[in-house]
């Protein structure tokens, strides 16, 4: 496991080349002439530069040697400068069985442009300093298999995106080698691993422990065959749950499905909560969910059972259209709070004055019993709570994605949010997680200590934009980057901070262990940044990291096979250590030994980490 949190960020100094220059009209303005004048000349300076270097070694770029900020040289504990190669580092090491391997990890270059008014003036900070403007590009990178040798011109491009140009609008690239190998990885150090699965799509949704140590994982599945051919006969209809229960050692002790055996129904449970009382709450929806005639098309749903995995209630909650429950937590007084959206101002959503056929965000509790304590709808269309917990002061807090801009002024096609409510369910307030791009914050966790931590993602990159909560360190640079941020009782923030590399990075699960330290899972392909060193095994791998109280990231660690792998659930066991459920179509590395029915189809995969 890396630990990042002590390392200084790097300035690699990288100048691009210019790209042949194309026939065009040279009479810009002379407004924009000037704003790109500096740029141009770092850009120049580097193409002779890198030219001379390229003319002495066509085949690969000689390694840079790596400044600080302030232009210093980095040396080694020997005085020895350091270098990097530009298009790749190379990662060597040695296997269990005394093998020397290799894997090639990408990672992005910088260059520092001075940055200029619109009369082409330099622009100095307080103190007189120079302002600079930050250069980004990631080298592509190429699926894993043979060795694969080349260059190729990438497009420089600044800290939003956007290509650099000449004055004849020409494109600025720098060449880079691309070099692809296989990652040869050892099995990742594990407990025990379990999977479930026939030959449809099948993955788990969610994991809990129960009272006696135990773990129940709930596995929304389309199959009849495989691990649950004994389901074949009850018809029911697809998509479907089956609970299943592991001991200690990960052996099954029982299987359960709910279901109900008609075409055109489904039940799906998005949520397992343990009770006090060895017994368990699952929480999801489906069309006629519970054998219920059904109010519309979805409608919400919550099973209560006993410690032998028997059924004692079950309640829906609907309109006419489509309402769903996302998730759920645990009530200081047994019950079950739940969160999702509404389709509709009619049946269980009536009397709250939303617009017809309009959705909205929703959350209900239940007593132990079964009764109806108390619902609450707010925000506008689209709008939806993901999850729930409640806080040390006994409110309640949600994390959710926006649409409407009814509750806050929305930004981008979708705002994350983290909603307060009084421990009665009546609306307190909401703290905007808000870009102008894609929000998805999917879970929450409360803290011992007070507070609640929210973990999601974006590809949010607003510099300049003093309403957005993704500018400078916060702000996107690959794809999606996945967050964890850290919000006080009276919503707000403590900490905020990034989790990502060069591809689209994603954290679905989090929950707080006994030192006030963070688990997170979730999944992701990159090799790069805070990912350096967790070896992409192929396609998306499971995620697993630990963040410190403040939010430094202290290690991570990856799980998976050739294929994509994904974490969805995420709970701790009672020895220190934790359990990750999700999906699979892996069957080699960390996955070896799993069931495979078909290939292109899933399998519910749950496995049991150390401490």
């Amino acid at each position: 496991m890396d630990n990042k949190k002590d390392k200084p960020e790097l300035n690699i100094k990288m100048p691009p080349p210019v790209v042949p220059k194309k026939e065009g009209d040279s009479n810009g303005s002379k407004k924009k002439l000037l704003i790109i004048i500096p740029i141009i000349a770092v850009l120049i300076i580097g193409a002779v530069v890198t030219a001379v270097l390229l003319k002495s070694n066509k085949d690969k770029l000689p390694p840079v040697v790596v400044t600080d900020y302030n232009g210093e040289v980095v040396t080694d504990e020997n005085g020895v400068p350091v270098t990097v190669v530009p298009e790749t580092e190379i990662f060597k090491y040695t296997n269990v069985a005394g093998e020397k391997l290799t894997s090639i990890i990408y990672k992005e270059e910088t260059v520092y442009v001075p940055k200029t008014d619109i009369y082409g003036e330099n622009v100095t900070d307080k103190d007189g300093n120079q302002e600079t403007n930050v250069i980004h590009f990631v080298p592509s990178t190429a699926a894993p298999g043979n060795v694969v040798v080349g260059s190729s011109a990438v497009p420089v491009t600044d800290g939003q995106g956007n290509t650099a140009l000449d004055n004849q609008g020409n494109v600025y690239t720098t060449i880079i080698d691309i070099t692809s190998m296989p990652a040869i990885v050892d099995p990742a150090s594990i407990d025990w691993k379990s999977s479930c699965g026939g030959t449809q799509a099948d993955y788990f949704s969610s994991v809990d422990m129960l009272k006696d140590g135990s773990y129940l994982g709930a596995i929304v599945t389309n199959s009849t065959d495989g691990d649950f051919g004994d389901y074949k006969d009850l018809k029911y209809g697809t998509p479907y749950t089956v609970l299943v229960k592991y001991k200690k050692n990960g052996d099954i002790d029982w299987q359960k499905p709910l279901g109900v055996a008609k075409r055109g129904t489904s039940t799906i449970i998005t949520s397992i909560v343990a009770t006090e009382d060895g017994g368990f709450y699952a929480v999801g929806y489906g069309t006629s969910i519970g054998g219920d005639t059904g109010k519309g098309y979805y409608d919400g749903g919550v099973f209560k059972f006993n410690e032998k995995g028997e059924q004692e209630w079950f309640k829906s909650f609907g309109t006419s259209t489509v309402d769903i429950f996302n998730g759920a937590t645990l009530a200081p007084d047994g019950g079950i709070i739940i969160v999702g959206s509404v389709g509709n101002n009619d049946g269980d959503a009536s009397g709250f004055g939303k617009p017809e056929l309009k959705s909205a965000a929703c959350i209900v509790k239940y007593s132990q019993t079964g009764e109806l304590v108390f619902k609450n709808i707010i925000g506008g269309n689209k709008d939806v709570l993901n999850g729930v917990a409640v806080g040390t002061d006994g409110d309640i807090y949600c994390v959710g994605n926006f649409y409407s801009g009814d509750l806050f002024d929305a930004m981008g096609s979708s705002d994350g949010g983290v909603v307060k409510f009084s421990s009665s369910g009546k609306y307190v307030d909401i703290a905007p997680i808000a870009g102008s791009k894609i929000e998805n914050f999917t879970e929450i966790t409360a803290c011992k200590n007070g507070g609640v931590v929210v973990v999601g993602n974006s590809n949010s990159s607003d510099a300049g934009n003093t309403d957005s909560f993704f500018v400078s360190d916060l702000a996107s640079r690959g794809g999606h980057d996945a967050y964890i941020v850290k919000l006080d009782m009276d919503l707000t923030f403590i900490f905020a901070k990034a989790f990502r590399g060069q591809n689209d990075d994603h954290l679905t699960s989090v929950i707080e262990k006994e030192d006030g330290s963070f688990i997170v899972a979730g999944y992701s392909n990159s090799s790069s940044r805070d990912f350096k060193g967790i070896t992409t095994r192929g396609g998306n791998d499971m995620v697993i990291a630990e963040f410190d109280k403040y939010g430094s990231l202290s290690w991570a660690r990856s799980f998976g096979g050739t294929k994509d792998d994904s974490a969805n659930a995420l709970c701790l066991s009672k020895d220190g250590g934790y359990i990750v459920a999700g999906r699979t179509l892996s069957k080699d590395i960390d996955m070896k030994g799993i069931a495979q029915y078909i290939n292109g189809q899933s399998v519910g995969v749950i496995v049991k980490f150390p401490e």
